[in-house]
């Protein structure tokens, strides 16, 4: 009794499929091949944005400083405005009392 398949063919491949293993394996090769320097460029790409992130990052912790000391020196003139507000509005009342206390007299 024979076993499965048939008995005279011998264990030698077709070249067709030689030929085709052989081109699958080149079109691989030249996929991993775009498929690489695709990566290599896109990682490039990658570590460009993330310097440029870090830039504005920086720039933007600079800008942030600068915006805290401009409202640091904002609100110490606001309290100084305050401060003469009040000290010319005492000295109006004192001239308006002295004013009103002459006319009386």
């Amino acid at each position: 009794m024979m076993g499965l398949g048939n008995g005279r063919r011998s264990m030698k491949s077709p070249p067709l499929v030689l030929a085709a293993l052989v081109a699958c394996i080149i079109v691989l090769g030249f996929n991993y091949w775009i498929a690489s320097s695709r990566s290599v460029d896109l990682q490039t790409r990658i570590m460009e944005l993330e310097g440029r992130v870090r830039r504005a990052a920086a720039e933007r912790g600079a800008v942030e400083l600068k915006k805290n000391e401009f409202q640091g020196e904002l609100e110490k003139q606001r309290e100084q405005l305050d401060k003469i507000q009040s000290s010319h509005n005492f000295q109006l009342e004192s001239v308006n009392k002295l004013y009103q206390d002459e006319k009386t007299s």
